[in-house]
């Protein structure tokens, strides 16, 4: 199954992300010249993840299935 979302820096109000999943998910937030600024982790036992980068408004938020995970169902994903 393929999971990749992309979410951009003006949908966070909070600089928090929810993630629903039963696997871990590969979380980075990139600039608009593709440089990574911080990248984490998911745990399927946690839902609140905080951004410590500071989010430019041309940033996006990329939420990815790691390469051989096995989900049954579409992980959720939203943007606090």
């Amino acid at each position: 199954m393929q999971f990749d979302m992309e979410i951009p820096a003006t949908e966070f109000n909070e600089n928090r992300i929810k993630v629903l999943s039963s696997v871990a998910l590969a979380v980075s937030v990139v600039d608009d010249q593709e440089q990574v600024k911080e990248s984490f982790t998911t745990r399927p036992e946690e839902t609140i993840y905080s951004i410590t980068a500071q989010l430019a408004e041309t940033d996006v938020v990329r939420v990815k299935l790691i390469p051989g995970s096995v989900v049954a169902f579409y992980p959720v994903v939203q943007a606090l």
